[in-house]
């Protein structure tokens, strides 16, 4: 599948289209299947896209009570840390529209197990797998790690969900779908903006190995899309 560039001017255009299109693929995915499963992400762009979703006036009309949410990752901390993803969510998007909490996914918080029993826990929740989902927003750090899956790391070729020990970023406990998961998604989409993901964008546009920049793995089923200002797309060349 070919991966596409869009650039836009600032983080907030881009945080104002990818929410455009983000409920684009939730009302199409609920008019052709009756549900929509939505990866979304942390970070500064990932959490701005959900603000930017809840004021968007076609989020009124959405159907919540069909949508499912799931995270692509999870830092592995006490329940509404402020580090969480899913808390940061909330904040953003989740508190505020009509979704049944168990239409909610997250990861295990840690409540005093090891992360691997947190992994274990969350698997038993699924016994059946995960479904398609239709939308997987992906951050990227700039190292070019997506999720939790770092460079030089274990990234769970043959596992759906990976416990984290040992993550170079704080904190350094944490879960993390594969690309085994990921790539299962209909649409992939990666956000990022600011200089300082420059070099891992180009990285990404030069197909360095995943081993090296762990971005350059995701490749969703229908389209791969990495959406950019212009300050990360500052390396990208034609």
């Amino acid at each position: 599948m070919t991966r596409r560039f869009v650039v836009l001017p600032t983080r907030s255009d881009v945080e104002v289209r990818v929410a455009d299109e983000l409920l684009t693929e939730i009302v199409l995915a609920l008019s052709a299947r009756g549900r929509a499963d939505v990866v979304v992400t942390g970070g500064t762009v990932g959490i701005g896209v959900l603000a930017a979703v809840l004021h968007d006036h076609r989020a009124h009309d959405v159907d919540w009570s069909r949508v499912h949410v799931w995270w692509g990752d999870e830092r592995f901390v006490a329940a509404g840390h402020a580090d969480r993803n899913d808390h940061q969510a909330r904040g953003a998007l989740l508190d505020h529209i009509a979704i049944p909490p168990d239409n909610l996914h997250p990861f295990p918080a840690d409540a005093g197990q090891s992360v691997e029993t947190a992994r274990d826990e969350f698997l038993s929740q699924y016994p059946d797998g995960f479904p398609q989902f239709d939308v997987a927003l992906n951050g990227i750090g700039p190292d070019g790690h997506t999720a939790s899956l770092f460079p030089g790391r274990d990234h769970g070729e043959s596992v759906s969900v990976i416990a984290v020990r040992d993550s170079p970023k704080l904190p350094t406990e944490r879960l993390s779908f594969t690309f085994g998961v990921l790539n299962q998604s209909r649409h992939v989409w990666i956000v990022a903006s600011g200089a300082d993901k420059a070099d891992a964008i180009r990285r990404i546009a030069a197909n360095s190995p995943t081993s090296e920049t762990p971005a350059t793995g995701l490749n969703g089923v229908v389209d791969t899309v990495v959406w950019l200002d212009t300050a990360a797309a500052a390396l990208v060349t034609d």
